[in-house]
């Protein structure tokens, strides 16, 4: 079972489900200041079109008051690291800048190792094609790049709703234990104390 579906079931179970809306260009242009971030961020991040793509996957774990994005391997890497330098990340509260940063660095060989992911012809057609498969040295990939904008698009929607996009990594501590590891261990408790103080922290 994917770490994903473990987290979503216990978490579902305890606070209920509600599908939240994701970013349009309508509520996106309210705030001129955060279109203009948005795209900024994606021409840095080496987009190709005029406009930025808005359309990203459904949110991982979708509540009445908070929404959850588990990220695994494939979200840690120099690109997610680029759009970390955004300021709206000073008006998150509960987000850890600075543990993200490490991570990016850190585990970005996990990346590769684990996430795949190379490109595929969305992510070509909306970025800057890529290098060879693994090859980081020229244009990387597209699909990573692609990620990246897709993450700093659900953290500005959060910005935007008012509804906390709360993040919470594999590779985070809770109680001397992996985040991962807890996970996996499907151990209810363990998860709902872990939800629960994280939940806390960002709202």
């Amino acid at each position: 079972m994917k770490k994903e579906n473990i987290l979503k079931q216990v978490v579902l179970q305890e606070y209920g489900e509600k599908k939240h809306s994701k970013l349009t260009k309508s509520q996106l242009s309210l705030s001129p200041e955060l279109y203009s971030e948005v795209k900024s961020m994606y021409k840095e991040l080496g987009g190709t079109q005029e406009d930025p793509p808005l359309t990203f996957c459904p949110w991982d774990i979708s509540t009445p008051e908070f929404i959850i994005e588990l990220d695994e391997e494939n979200h840690f890497n120099r690109y997610r690291l680029q759009t970390l330098n955004s300021a709206i990340y000073q008006e998150i509260k509960g987000f850890s800048k600075d543990r993200y940063q490490q991570y990016c660095i850190k585990y970005e060989a996990n990346c590769c190792k684990y996430g795949g992911y190379w490109k595929n012809d969305s992510s070509e057609n909306l970025f800057i094609k890529s290098d060879d498969n693994g090859c980081l040295n020229g244009t990387g990939s597209s699909r990573w790049r692609q990620r990246a904008f897709y993450d700093f698009l659900r953290d500005i929607t959060g910005v935007i709703s008012g509804i906390p996009v709360i993040r919470l990594s594999i590779y985070q501590t809770f109680k001397s234990k992996k985040v991962q590891d807890i996970i996996e261990s499907k151990d209810k408790t363990m998860i709902l104390d872990l939800v629960r103080t994280t939940v806390d922290e960002w709202m």
